[in-house]
């Protein structure tokens, strides 16, 4: 493995491994990193001192990848139970972004599993350069999120109707979700296929680009209906194509019938910045 001087977090960090300074570039001084072997060895030793050198806080799992999955399964077990839920349901370009947008911004604490599965699309559909993750990485990132809640306040959870593309959630915080009473957001088709442009424009995702992750995937429609998109996008009428898809081939396809918990229906006429507020600042003073 190569070796140098890397420079961390502003400070010298002596004989740190090239790969592990490109992997801490991203945390601040102080951080906690918690180190552990691939098969269980000692290797976690050797890592842990320059991170050590370098100002971070540092934690050694004995034990290797095995106790790692270990310790994960046991806090995705037990963190869930601690903490009150708030689920949020929605069809794919259904207006959660604007909704979770808001809590946000109001300090409240939110995990949105969709970003954490990796979609930025909809269930099934990916951009050139996206990565899913694997289920072992989604329960990490997913045991990071809770790590950081406060018992004390309720957590917002942005769950989606259509599943997480495969990936399943741990059964401690599914079975604490489905306790939970949900709020399902529903929204007229216009709005849904306003709001979504505006967020493939904030991507940077144009809607020839969605067409041809459409194209791509496996269970893309067929090619004249394809065309048929691409021709109202040529004549300048974005905002009808993206209409016809989320009526013709995203709905028809969002299961919902894995959800078994309770929920409330919120209807929102629009899904302008000023009714995403009231309504999200309502549930607040609400609970």
């Amino acid at each position: 493995m190569e070796r140098g001087i890397a420079a961390v977090a502003g400070e010298a960090a002596p004989s740190m491994p090239y790969p592990l300074a490109v992997q801490v570039e991203r945390l601040s001084p102080g951080d906690t990193v918690l180190v552990y072997c691939d098969r269980g060895g000692l290797d976690s030793l050797a890592w842990a001192g320059p991170l050590r050198v370098a100002g971070f806080r540092v934690d050694v799992l004995g034990g290797g990848w095995i106790n790692y999955r270990r310790w994960v399964s046991a806090g995705l077990e037990l963190l869930p139970r601690a903490l009150t839920f708030r689920p949020l349901l929605a069809p794919p370009a259904g207006g959660l972004c604007r909704v979770v947008d808001r809590l946000v911004q109001q300090g409240e604490q939110v995990i949105d599993l969709t970003a954490l599965a990796g979609q930025r699309l909809v269930p099934g559909l990916t951009l050139q350069g996206d990565t899913p993750p694997s289920q072992a990485a989604f329960e990490s990132a997913l045991l990071d999120a809770l790590r950081k809640l406060d018992p004390q306040r309720p957590v917002w959870m942005r769950m989606g109707l259509a599943g997480l593309g495969g990936l399943t959630l741990p059964p401690a915080l599914r079975d604490a979700l489905y306790r939970s009473i949900s709020t399902r957001l529903e929204v007229p088709l216009s709005a849904r296929a306003i709001a979504w442009s505006d967020r493939l424009q904030a991507m940077g995702t144009g809607i020839n680009t969605l067409l041809q992750a459409i194209s791509a995937s496996g269970m893309s429609p067929a090619a004249a209906v394809i065309e048929q998109w691409r021709s109202l996008t040529h004549a300048g009428k974005v905002t009808d194509a993206l209409t016809e898809i989320i009526a013709t081939y995203i709905d028809p396809r969002t299961e919902v019938s894995g959800w078994t918990g309770q929920f409330r229906v919120v209807r929102l006429a629009s899904l302008t910045t000023e009714a995403v507020a009231t309504e999200v600042d309502d549930w607040r003073r609400h609970g």
